[in-house]
């Protein structure tokens, strides 16, 4: 029998839901298919924020830099978890960015300096420079494959709406076809959610480079520069990985949605850094100076 545009009911809806499906499957393959494989070689990376940002993106590198600061005794860490600046302003872009952000009296948490961090133009100059060298993509390059599949969706939707409303016209069963329009709209809306999104991804060159770090550091060998101290072993491990347990524990508090913004974060104005008592390799213990100061039940406990 005849239909609207020379097609079926049951034809037209075939022929759109397989176009749906292709559309699809276009959508979620190529990227994988097309993405760099295997890993190119290059030369050392310029310092441990490179290879944080390799690691475990923008949030590791404001996390590497609150690592070496601790350690450096630039940030003071108390057993609540809130991180208050101490001594000089430092002269690297990132470390200035997460020291400025602990200024103050109540100074600030782990998760408001990432935050701030990771939206100041030090990490954008950071992953700039990254681009530059090779070790990210721009995150622009996916955008033309991105607006073909948005085009894609709108023709299609397009096209079932104008197909639903010259049925109905025409008194023909237009149900499964509106449940196909809908799922054509939810696509249509994810399509052009993602490619309003810039996502940077790490290139076959900075895979090579993070691999060459990780391998380092579980060598024999005595790991290269970038992969020295507190802030080497955050870069790959990120906060858990701070050699000072309790350090590393005051760093991580347990999850609170409004975490340091009470009073009572310093009594007594007692802290803990690596440049005090309580400082890399030594233990909170009662009665030492460093008990005394984080609380009977060790500093970040």
């Amino acid at each position: 029998m005849g239909g609207t545009w020379g097609f079926s009911g049951p034809q037209f809806l075939a022929w759109y839901g397989i176009a749906l499906a292709v559309v699809v499957v276009v959508q979620v393959g190529w990227p994988r298919v097309a993405r760099p494989r295997g890993v190119e070689g290059g030369g050392e990376l310029p310092d441990v924020y490179h290879l944080a940002y390799l690691a475990g993106g923008p949030e590791r590198v404001a996390d590497t830099a609150i690592a070496a600061l601790v350690d450096r005794g630039l940030l003071r860490v108390n057993s609540e978890g809130l991180v208050t600046a101490a001594g000089k302003r430092p002269w690297h872009k990132i470390e200035r960015s997460v020291h400025e952000g602990a200024k103050g009296v109540t100074g600030g948490t782990t998760r408001s300096l990432r935050a701030r961090a990771t939206r100041s133009k030090a990490m954008s100059d950071l992953e700039a420079e990254m681009q530059r060298a090779g070790l990210l993509t721009s995150g622009s390059e996916a955008q033309p494959f991105h607006s073909a599949v948005l085009l894609a969706y709108l023709v299609l939707l397009a096209v079932g709406a104008v197909r639903f409303v010259t049925g109905a016209a025409n008194d023909r069963p237009v149900g499964w076809l509106f449940l196909l329009l809908v799922v054509a709209l939810v696509l249509t809306i994810v399509a052009s959610v993602i490619r309003g999104r810039r996502r940077v991804r790490i290139t076959p060159r900075g895979q090579g480079a993070l691999a060459r770090a990780r391998s380092a550091s579980q060598g024999p060998a005595q790991p290269a520069v970038l992969l020295a101290g507190p802030a080497g072993a955050v870069a790959l491990g990120g906060l858990a990985m701070y050699p000072d347990d309790e350090l590393s524990a005051a760093l991580i508090p347990p999850f609170q949605p409004f975490a340091g913004s009470g009073g009572g974060s310093s009594g007594g104005g007692s802290s803990c850094s690596s440049s005090s008592s309580c400082s890399s390799g030594s233990s909170c213990s009662s009665g030492s100076s460093c008990g005394s100061s984080c609380g009977g039940g060790g500093c970040g406990g």
